[in-house]
C-alpha cells in the first residue's frame, strides 16, 4: 500500500505509491470503497493490516519446516500482526466508529526479516538461516515482499480504539506461541 520509503516512518497521511500488484490492487480496492462510501453515503472504516501471523503461521513453523528463505537486505524493514490483535481491534471497532477513517494495523516494533527469523531461532535453539541473494529468490511475492522498506505507525489506531496490544512486538508473540507448544 505505501510502497518503499526506504526504511522511514509512515502513517494513514503518508504518500502511497505501491510497487506490487498486490499493492496496486489493495489501493485501487480501498478508493473504490471510499467514493463508493461517499456516493452511497454508507458508513466506513478501513483498517489497513500489515503482515499476519497467527498461532498456526508463524515464523517458528516456517524454521521448523525449512520453508523460510531470509534475504539480508540492509535497512529492510516491515510490520506485522497478530490475528488475535486485529480480531481484538475490530471488535472494538464495532462500538468505536469514526467515518472514512483509515487506520493502520500493526505491531509496534517493525524489524527485519532476518531480525525475526534471528529471534524464532534462538527460541528453537536452531541455527539462524542462512541469507539468500534476492535474485536467488524465485517467489515473486516474497522478491515483491523485499522492494518495500517501510516502518508503519499505528499511534492513530492505539489512541482512537484506547487498545493495548495483546502482542505488542513479534517478541511477545513469538514467546507466547513458542511457551504454549502451539
Amino acid at each position: 500500500m505505501y510502497g518503499d520509503h526506504k526504511g522511514d516512518w509512515v502513517n494513514e497521511n503518508s504518500i502511497t505509491k505501491p510497487s506490487s500488484a498486490n499493492g496496486i490492487n489493495r489501493l485501487k480496492a480501498e478508493n473504490t470503497w471510499l467514493s463508493l462510501s461517499s456516493e452511497k453515503n454508507y458508513p466506513l472504516q478501513i483498517f489497513r493490516l500489515a503482515g499476519i501471523y497467527s498461532n498456526e503461521y508463524n515464523i517458528l513453523r516456517r524454521l521448523q519446516t525449512g520453508k523460510v528463505q531470509v534475504v539480508d537486505k540492509k535497512n529492510h524493514f516491515f510490520s506485522r500482526i497478530h490475528v488475535d490483535d486485529i480480531a481484538n481491534i475490530l471488535f472494538k471497532s464495532l462500538n468505536n466508529f469514526k467515518r472514512d477513517e483509515i487506520y493502520n494495523i500493526c505491531d509496534d516494533r517493525p524489524a527485519s526479516q532476518s531480525e525475526v527469523a534471528a529471534y524464532g531461532a534462538k527460541l528453537l535453539r536452531m541455527e539462524q538461516p542462512k541469507p539468500v541473494k534476492l535474485e536467488d529468490v524465485e517467489s515473486e511475492m516474497l522478491q515483491n515482499f523485499y522492494k518495500d522498506s517501510k516502518k508503519v505507525d499505528n499511534k492513530k489506531m492505539k489512541a482512537f480504539f484506547k487498545y493495548n496490544m495483546k502482542f505488542p512486538t513479534y517478541i511477545e508473540g513469538l514467546d507466547y506461541i513458542f511457551n504454549n507448544n502451539i
